[in-house]
């Protein structure tokens, strides 16, 4: 896989005209800018808009086109781009065409380019941006505010999110490293490959390792299960936040033809009624603050060294834990905390269906709640840094006598999709 960032986005512009989407549309006059990129913090700050955003236009229209060349050497492979989040009613589209959408700003999704793509020949994406007031009760920024990637894959390839590593028995004398791995064949005959996974220290070690053939139908996924052991381990926790590489690449003969990088802190949790929670069978309390995602006067966009800045800040204060009230974080906060040893408790929605509101996330309950739960566990479920769930915040449907079976249907998801963990993500 490689990954392009698109950081020179090209052109955007905050008003409504007609057939932005299209290729033919001309977009030379527009403003040219990098992502990411927060159009609300630019102001003009005016009591009449909502004070809970302070008094910042966070609603409107924008577009946004990114004009681009693959080369015809890529004819065969798989082209995908991939937001890390767009706040918020988005939709996309590639040289005219619609191929998706997501309304909630807070999680990333990528989306399939391949049929659409003219090798050799200028493309253009077009993402239409569509933010409304009172869509939530605080600043959340508008536009393409994380960070976006163009990806190009070998038909056979590790898909987005593809990877699930927990360690389900862990000592100071040897871990067991479980990674469950999808290989996608978009190919429309069969391959056969092999699947080599490396667990690398921090010196850059390879320090444990596995091999798989593998066989794939065409137009196939298949999941690979593999357990891997570390002797000696180096600990994850609060004081020594120690981080191995996982490396996993998809082989034809011995040519590389895709690899996947994942992080790995070998820690083992658990909850107990009376010691609390236990790191790494040690009882460690929580020295928490709760954290919107915005960088204050920055705005919403997504800035590496201001949200480690903002980490240190609190570390210093001697926070050990972070709760992403009240939504998905970026994926920079959860490398942050990997990095400086913080838990998280990493959170998916502010309400349910029941609004707090007027354009709150009620509004795409129903339709998108199961997508964008179980995709923010796949995408954060490998940080050692996160050591829980929440499926909500205040929500008012507690209050309610049926709310129990909404919160219920959204716990057995995250048992569904953090299945593994169940054994040791528990209270006891």
């Amino acid at each position: 896989m490689v990954m392009y960032p698109l950081i020179a986005v090209g052109s955007f512009k905050r008003v409504i005209p007609l057939g932005a989407e299209k290729s033919t549309f001309k977009d030379g006059a527009w403003r040219k800018l990098n992502l990411p990129h927060d159009w609300a913090i630019e102001g003009p700050f005016d009591k009449k808009y909502n004070a809970r955003t302070g008094g910042l236009p966070v609603h409107g229209i924008a577009w946004y086109r990114k004009h681009f060349t693959i080369d015809k050497k890529y004819a065969a492979q798989q082209i995908a781009v991939l937001f890390d989040g767009v706040m918020n009613n988005s939709r996309v589209y590639i040289n005219g065409e619609y191929i998706g959408e997501r309304p909630f700003g807070y999680i990333g999704f990528e989306l399939d380019l391949t049929p659409y793509i003219k090798f050799g020949e200028d493309n253009v994406i077009a993402v239409r941006v569509a933010p409304e007031d009172l869509a939530s009760r605080w600043y959340s920024g508008a536009g393409i505010y994380r960070n976006t990637y163009l990806k190009i894959n070998n038909p056979v390839h590790i898909p987005f999110w593809g990877t699930y590593i927990t360690t389900p028995e862990v000592s100071n004398e040897k871990a067991t490293v479980k990674i469950e791995t999808t290989v996608k064949n978009a190919d429309e005959k069969k391959a056969s490959v092999t699947l080599e996974t490396k667990i690398i220290d921090g010196l850059n070690n390879v320090i444990a390792s596995s091999s798989q053939k593998i066989g794939l139908e065409k137009s196939s996924e298949k999941v690979i299960i593999d357990e891997i052991i570390v002797n000696n381990p180096k600990r994850w926790g609060v004081e020594n936040p120690y981080l191995y590489d996982v490396v996993t690449q998809v082989k034809k003969g011995n040519i590389v033809i895709d690899e996947y990088k994942s992080t790995l802190g070998i820690r083992s949790i658990s909850f107990d009624a009376k010691k609390g929670f236990l790191l790494n069978e040690k009882p460690v309390e929580f020295n928490g603050v709760c954290m919107h995602h915005d960088l204050g006067p920055l705005g919403g966009a997504v800035n590496y060294r201001a949200t480690e800045r903002q980490m240190q800040i609190m570390q210093s204060m001697g926070v050990n834990a972070l709760r992403t009230s009240h939504n998905p974080p970026s994926p920079e906060m959860l490398q942050i905390c990997d990095n400086m040893g913080i838990v998280v408790l990493d959170e998916a929605f502010d309400e349910w269906k029941i609004p707090k509101v007027i354009n709150g996330y009620n509004k795409f309950f129903d339709e998108w709640h199961e997508r964008d739960l179980r995709d923010m566990i796949k995408r954060d479920r490998n940080h050692p840094s996160v050591v829980m769930w929440s499926i909500g915040n205040e929500i008012i449907e507690q209050r309610e006598k049926d709310g129990w079976k909404v919160a219920k249907m959204l716990s057995d998801i995250c048992h569904d999709e953090d299945r593994y963990q169940t054994n040791y993500r528990r209270f006891q």
